[in-house]
């Protein structure tokens, strides 16, 4: 409200401030509203060459259509893989911007997202691409919030392996990806996805309760459930 008053050509939070407040409507699941504000913010930055802000407007959207594939129902079965190559393509433009900005504090942002949009597509050796550069970045920066939300993802992760089936294909690393040959060999190894999920959900849980980081309770208690 005081941004519209001072700046009333831009009636919409933008820049850093928009990103947080983004982030706070993802988290109510309010994905097209999400998609409308930064859309718009989006252009707004553009034109100025601002690395950051458009990285982090393209991390934004890309979350956000994330997370209307997972929102849609089965009547429009093209509407989530609609959504899916959109988040694919501005998760990776967020990533490459980041990059480009040298803005290396937020970078775990997108790798953990584009880790995310990895494992609902199914593209788990990605995922663990993803998610071993954001680890990488966090312990050098003691980034113990982001350590947290690593481990919750590679919980999902974890959790998506062992539910389609692709739990001999992931276990080690003189195993295919797919199990087909003339494929690329995967260089991850694990124990039994469930276990390695149990692994993960336990340590994110413990830091939770250690910093306080009690915005991450409801994402805890989906990995529980689905752990049973």
């Amino acid at each position: 409200a005081i941004q519209a008053e001072r700046q009333t050509q831009f009636p919409l939070l933008y820049s850093l401030a928009g990103f947080l407040y983004c982030d706070l409507l993802l988290s109510q699941e309010q994905f097209q509203e999400v998609k409308t504000r930064t859309t718009q913010t989006l252009e707004w930055v553009t034109p100025q060459n601002l690395l950051l802000d458009i990285a982090l407007d393209q991390l934004t959207l890309g979350r956000a259509h994330l997370g209307l594939a997972q929102q849609a129902d089965g009547s429009a079965p093209d509407v989530p893989a609609q959504h899916l190559a959109q988040a694919a393509d501005w998760l990776q433009r967020a990533v490459d911007g980041l990059r480009r900005a040298g803005q290396q504090q937020y970078l775990p942002l997108a790798l953990l997202a584009h880790a995310a949009w990895a494992r609902v597509a199914q593209q788990f050796d990605q995922a663990h691409h993803d998610l071993a550069e954001a680890r990488s970045i966090a312990e050098r920066g003691e980034m113990r919030l982001y350590l947290c939300d690593y481990h919750l993802e590679s919980a999902r992760l974890h959790l998506a392996m062992y539910s389609t089936g692709s739990v001999s294909d992931l276990s080690f690393g003189d195993v295919s990806v797919s199990g087909e040959a003339g494929r690329s060999r995967s260089p991850y190894r694990t124990d039994d996805p469930l276990t390695e999920a149990r692994k993960h959900y336990e340590i994110a849980k413990t830091m939770v309760d250690e910093m306080g980081y009690h915005r991450r309770d409801g994402e805890l208690a989906e990995i529980a459930a689905q752990l049973g």
